[in-house]
């Protein structure tokens, strides 16, 4: 068989086949067998087909461009210490970044091109070669990161850091990953990992707040605001609402999509949900289902409505983007002057009034779409410092109010020494 005289080793997908330098045979995430050649950073590939005649004709296909290679590449076209470092990484990280955007969502291609962009790129360490960059560097570097990011965003610059290296060993660029469980010792352990601490408005402020949106933003972005300040929505709920899963009548909504970059999916964790509206929004949301019939009749499209929240400035109908919806807040926190808060707050927002007023947390829980119970209790219970204190004596001491005594009860006095 062809491949038997290539080493081979256990990849992600399936056996990898290294047929030449830089030229690999490996499965795809689909199982089909594709050809990979890097020269000098460049990476290509070739998907043949699955089975075994796809990996009997994806190393013939290796085995031709292999033979080309050695005859369009003069012997000493690349010096032997430039082999030994490797390719620059940014070069290389920008060729991981577009030869793997099939595995990823749209959301994940975007959130990886952006740390490259934003925190990776820009260091001088990353325009070296591969091989050059040390894990004491890379260590360093990750470390002053931390002081300015959240640990969520030190997990994912060193998720891709590692990926790249990874993908250069299966490239036999590199021996090894530099990278590589850098992480114990520059972040506590995942159960003590604090993210970003929540910052819910106060009543005063959320009306405050509320108000300056009614003046500066449309109804639209209002209605945004309001679904996850009175709803408990997440930011990418609240912009796939639809108007078939309200119901006015019972004060309902259906919490069924969640919306990012362009692509609808189910809420976080694939959890779908009922949850009950106030009156007064149950009131606003039917008089702006209202303007949005009206819009639908003007526009010949028979008064239907779908999306709630469609950003007039996208061709098509899509609703609006997170990263608009992040720059609201920001407009309307600072014609508030308040402090500013993400969406998120809002949210928070709405959990911590619940419990404030003494709403079951259970209640909360299901409103919220959390998965248990003590994760709405880790996050807002400190928010409640003084539940409980009614009602602590009765509870306690009785209906008479004064606990029996303690027959010939010894009082003792306390000094530095102890008890005397």
């Amino acid at each position: 068989m062809p491949w038997r005289k290539y080493s081979s080793k256990e990849g992600k997908f399936g056996s990898v086949y290294h047929v030449a330098k830089g030229i690999q045979v490996r499965k795809d995430q689909r199982g089909k067998w594709t050809v990979y050649a890097t020269k000098n950073g460049l990476r290509k590939n070739k998907t043949i087909g699955d089975g075994r005649p796809g990996l009997v004709a994806a190393i013939k296909a290796a085995e031709a461009i292999a033979a080309k290679i050695d005859k369009l590449v003069p012997a000493g076209e690349i010096k032997p210490h430039e082999k030994s470092k490797g390719p620059p990484f940014q070069d290389y990280s920008r060729q991981w970044l577009v030869g793997n955007t099939a595995r990823w969502s749209p959301y994940t291609q975007e959130r990886y091109e952006q740390i490259f962009r934003l925190h990776i790129w820009p260091h001088a360490i990353f325009k070296k070669h591969l091989a050059e960059i040390g894990r004491k560097e890379i260590k360093v570097f990750l470390k002053e990161l931390s002081h300015r990011m959240s640990p969520a965003t030190i997990e994912a610059v060193h998720g891709v850091i590692s990926g790249v290296y990874n993908e250069a060993m299966d490239d036999e660029l590199v021996s090894g990953n530099p990278s590589a469980g850098l992480l114990k010792s520059i972040l506590p352990p995942k159960n003590r990992r604090d993210l970003k601490a929540p910052d819910p408005f106060s009543r005063s402020e959320l009306e405050n707040f509320l108000a300056h949106a009614q003046r500066i933003a449309t109804p639209t972005e209002v209605m945004i605001l309001k679904m996850m300040a009175f709803a408990g929505l997440r930011l990418g709920e609240a912009l796939a609402m639809r108007a078939e899963h309200f119901n006015p009548s019972r004060r309902t909504y259906y919490v069924a999509q969640s919306y990012k970059c362009r692509e609808f999916g189910r809420p976080k964790a694939g959890k779908t949900r009922l949850i009950d509206l106030p009156d007064f929004l149950v009131a606003d949301l039917q008089v702006y289902c209202q303007l949005l019939k009206k819009d639908s009749l003007k526009e010949g499209r028979g008064g239907r409505i779908d999306l709630l929240f469609v950003d007039p400035t996208e061709q098509g109908n899509w609703p609006y983007s997170q990263r608009k919806v992040l720059y609201l807040m920001k407009r309307v926190c600072n014609a508030a002057a308040l402090r500013v808060r993400n969406p998120h707050d809002l949210r928070h927002t709405y959990a911590t009034l619940l419990l404030t007023a003494h709403r079951s947390p259970g209640y909360v829980q299901k409103q919220l779409g959390h998965s248990s119970i003590s994760i709405t209790m880790d996050v807002y219970c400190h928010w409640l410092p003084g539940e409980g204190r009614d009602g602590l004596e009765e509870a306690l001491a009785g209906e008479k109010g004064v606990p029996n005594r303690v027959p010939n009860m010894h009082i003792f006095a306390y000094d530095d020494k102890g008890p005397r």
